[in-house]
């Protein structure tokens, strides 16, 4: 299963792009902040760096052995809905997609790794082949 949150839109296009290359089933997770605007760019930034949480929703049930969660990078860290998500559900059994203009996977992944035990870390940045990531990311969960 795939859960993705988003707020520009381009995590819900990677979801969607690795449902259909995998067929997992893409649910979208929302929190109960509004993110739009310059203040909320703003506020998801400071949200971030504070470490803040937030009240989550998932359209559907999360009834999978592993869980897909793609967000995006906030600040250089992860989005607090994603913080919330993975204080609820076992962070080993999730593999986490991290969608951002500059941060790499691999520097966020040694943040994460002392704070979740996660079942591992992928990432997309402007400076990746989009196509080749979802490859290798449907290949590797094939493996999971």
């Amino acid at each position: 299963m795939i859960v993705y949150f988003t707020r520009t839109g381009n995590c819900e296009r990677i979801a969607r792009r690795l449902a259909e290359t995998t067929g997992y089933p893409a649910v979208r997770m929302t929190d109960d902040v509004n993110w739009s605007g310059f203040l909320g760019f703003m506020k998801a930034g400071f949200y971030a760096l504070t470490g803040k949480r937030t009240k989550i929703t998932v359209e559907g049930k999360l009834e999978a052995d592993h869980i897909v969660l793609i967000t995006p990078i906030w600040a250089g860290s992860i989005t607090p809905a994603a913080k919330s998500f993975l204080d609820h559900f076992d962070p080993s059994k999730v593999l986490l997609v991290t969608v951002s203009e500059v941060t790499k996977a691999q520097d966020l992944y040694r943040s994460l790794k002392k704070k979740y035990n996660l079942l591992g870390v992928h990432g997309f940045n402007r400076q990746v082949d989009e196509d080749q990531v979802i490859k290798e990311l449907a290949e590797k969960l094939q493996r999971v």
